[in-house]
């Protein structure tokens, strides 16, 4: 009895697996072959029909086929559509990943360009080696040492109750200049911004500010502090 129904099973899956186009190459041959057989059985009577009803026959006999094709033909269409919205749902998405993969590529390439701009930049520290009045004026010495990369067209200019400015020479690693500014209000805070351009050509500055203190015992200095860069 298992063997029986499982036999049946496999039949019906075997059946039902046939595509449409299959049913309809079968029903068409059957259908036309039946249509052949009745023609035979009734030749006497078809040949004695006129043409018209000749062809009101053959339109009567083989319309169905005709529409059933019809009928198959549509849907084969649709799925040739349903089919080709798939292939462009899917060129989409991978249109979309590969865009998405683009973007990711430029941002990383983005943040190397920026980490390699960043090593070619200079590390400028700036100290107060001096201040004091030199014949009348109050003058202020300082000194930039760049533990960084190299710079060049280096100009120094110190902000406080009127701006001036310096040029001083390229810097190498490890290199440092001296700068002084004259005429100062004695013991003002001042800052200071050094422009420079590295070895790639980009232009760029850093930034300091001098404040003075009062020390007990010893009068007054400059405390140097470093400010983010400006660009």
């Amino acid at each position: 009895m298992n063997r029986l129904s499982t036999y049946w099973i496999d039949q019906a899956q075997l059946w039902r697996g046939r595509s449409l186009e299959w049913w309809a190459a079968h029903v068409t041959a059957f259908y036309i072959g039946g249509a052949f057989l009745i023609m035979g059985a009734k030749f006497d009577e078809l040949i004695s029909l006129k043409l018209n009803e000749l062809g009101d026959f053959a339109a009567g006999a083989f319309g169905p086929v005709a529409f059933l094709w019809l009928v198959l033909g549509y849907i084969q269409q649709g799925r040739e559509l349903k089919l080709s919205s798939e292939a462009l749902r899917m060129q989409t998405e991978e249109l979309k990943n590969s865009v998405a993969q683009q973007c990711e590529m430029v941002a990383s390439q983005k943040v190397t360009l920026q980490n390699y701009e960043r090593s070619l930049e200079p590390l400028l520290h700036l100290q107060v080696s001096s201040a004091d009045w030199q014949e009348g004026e109050f003058c202020v010495s300082l000194i930039i040492n760049n533990t960084g990369g190299y710079c060049e067209s280096v100009l120094i200019k110190l902000t406080a109750t009127e701006s001036s400015e310096r040029i001083a020479d390229p810097l190498i690693t490890g290199a440092s200049c001296s700068i002084r500014f004259d005429d100062l209000h004695e013991w003002e805070d001042f800052e200071v911004v050094v422009e420079y351009k590295t070895r790639s050509g980009a232009s760029n500055s850093q930034k300091f500010i001098a404040v003075s203190y009062h020390e007990e015992g010893y009068g007054y200095s400059y405390y140097v502090r470093k400010l983010p860069f400006l660009n």
